[in-house]
């Protein structure tokens, strides 16, 4: 996992990228508390946030890491992508984490999409 700020359309997006993890969770963990630090920094409800979550294997171990810190990352996102496969099981797995956060990401199955979306205002 890495976490970095790039620039889309003269904006700043908090780029989240977990694509390709597999059964990484102690360094998930480690990467996660790393992006909350770093949220820390910004403002409540400003960060354009992009999650890249493609060929990541969901885990029990993945799950309870990103339910643990969704909630303490979540109040600084103003708008929040999340790009990954579409099928129903991850789809179940994602409804989920509304018991944990109020607004889920919207989700997207192609990157480019995603980021024009969280430019778009």
């Amino acid at each position: 996992m890495s976490v970095n700020w790039i620039e889309y359309k003269e904006k700043k997006l908090l780029f989240i990228n977990v694509a390709d993890l597999m059964n990484d969770h102690h360094s998930l963990k480690t990467d996660l508390e790393t992006l909350v630090s770093l949220l820390k920094k910004e403002r409540k409800n400003s960060v354009l946030a992009l999650a890249d979550l493609r060929n990541t294997h969901l885990s029990n171990d993945t799950l309870i890491a990103l339910m643990s810190y969704a909630p303490r990352a979540v109040p600084y996102f103003r708008k929040s992508a999340l790009v990954i496969e579409v099928n129903y099981h991850r789809s179940i797995i994602l409804d989920s984490f509304s018991f944990v956060i109020e607004r889920l990401p919207k989700r997207f199955s192609d990157l480019a999409a995603a980021k024009e979306w969280l430019v778009s205002e």
